[in-house]
């Protein structure tokens, strides 16, 4: 399908401006390509209850003035307004579905069930691609045809500002994806692959909810996939109360733990660096299990939990952020559990 132009989708609601609401991408030049035509790009989101950033979402994919994207939400069931939005674009979507599902990894699976495309991506419904990003990533992957995974430049925002670029790398050596928590080299939303190394790294393990991308990357890394890494912005990452990463950090850490015992052995690691690293993990799991009971249980029980720590690890006592933590359990009122971490 061709991307629609500004005049043909619904106007933004009253007041939004600038990209992707009153503004589109350029239109795509064929010569970047020379003698190969565009490859068709897949796209697909998870959505659900992200009503009040999935519009914004929706538009920054449509909006990109590629002449061959295929555009897929699979919806677990919303509740709120996010039928409506879809609704809205659907004359411009492949296929759109809402109903229950079984977690985010299993809502994308199925949406590239569904793709035609020979480049694939996922973006969130509560993330955005930047202007012009499908034409940087369709002219990495011309420039050479064996190139099974292209990543560009992510930036993480919130509601207020722009905070920080997350530039790609690609690592040195695979063991980076299991050694710590949240080790990512490069910004999933601004990343693209190819149908083939999605195919030959199994899709997305349903089993895991939270960190699914990194030990997808992870395969495609064990595959032998060929990478190129861009220096243009892709994709934008929100930062935002109600995401995952905020309100279920732990989590984060549980499926590390898992991802580490899978493929440690195979990345490398010595039992020694395996049982290091999980020691972080189970540590962090500890220090963020503390806040939660604090916001659940009180302050006593919160206590009692950083003791438990403190007495499983004391080498912990004298980290900067341990230190601060009982400063709060013994000093701070929270409002709320933000405040808290």
């Amino acid at each position: 399908m061709r991307c629609p132009n500004l005049y043909e989708l619904p106007p933004p609601p009253a007041g939004m401006k600038g990209w992707p609401w009153d503004s589109e991408s350029t239109r795509f030049d064929f010569q970047l390509l020379r003698d190969n035509p565009p490859q068709r790009i897949s796209i697909v989101t998870p959505s659900f209850n992200q009503g009040q950033f999935l519009e914004e979402t929706i538009r920054s994919v449509l909006l990109q003035g590629y002449p061959d994207m295929e555009y897929i939400i699979i919806d677990g069931g919303s509740t709120d307004n996010s039928i409506d939005i879809i609704k809205k674009y659907s004359p411009w979507l492949k296929y759109w579905v809402s109903e229950p599902d079984r977690g985010q990894s299993n809502a994308i699976n199925r949406g590239f069930k569904k793709a035609t495309g020979s480049l694939y991506a996922y973006i969130n419904s509560d993330d955005l691609y930047e202007p012009n990003a499908l034409d940087a990533i369709a002219t990495a992957f011309a420039e050479n045809s064996s190139i099974d995974l292209v990543a560009g430049i992510c930036v993480v925002f919130d509601q207020e500002r722009e905070k920080r670029l997350f530039h790609p790398l690609w690592p040195d050596h695979l063991s980076e994806y299991v050694r710590t928590t949240f080790s990512s080299t490069f910004g999933q939303p601004a990343s693209f692959w190819t149908k083939d190394i999605y195919g030959k790294a199994g899709g997305f393990d349903e089993s895991l909810s939270f960190c699914f991308d990194r030990e997808f990357f992870l395969k495609v890394g064990l595959a032998g996939a060929k990478t190129k890494m861009i220096p243009s912005k892709i994709a934008r990452f929100r930062e935002h109360g109600q995401s995952k990463s905020v309100t279920q950090a732990a989590r984060f850490h549980e499926e590390s733990i898992i991802i580490l015992d899978r493929y440690g052995e195979i990345c490398g690691l010595s039992i020694q660096d395996r049982k290091a690293s999980e020691r972080i993990m189970r540590n962090e799991i500890a220090y963020l299990q503390t806040f939660s009971i604090w916001k659940n249980k009180g302050r006593q029980s919160a206590i009692l939990s950083f003791l438990r720590m403190i007495l499983n690890s004391p080498n912990l006592f004298f980290q900067r952020k341990i230190l601060g933590q009982m400063r709060r359990l013994l000093f701070f009122r929270a409002q709320n559990v933000a405040e808290l971490q």
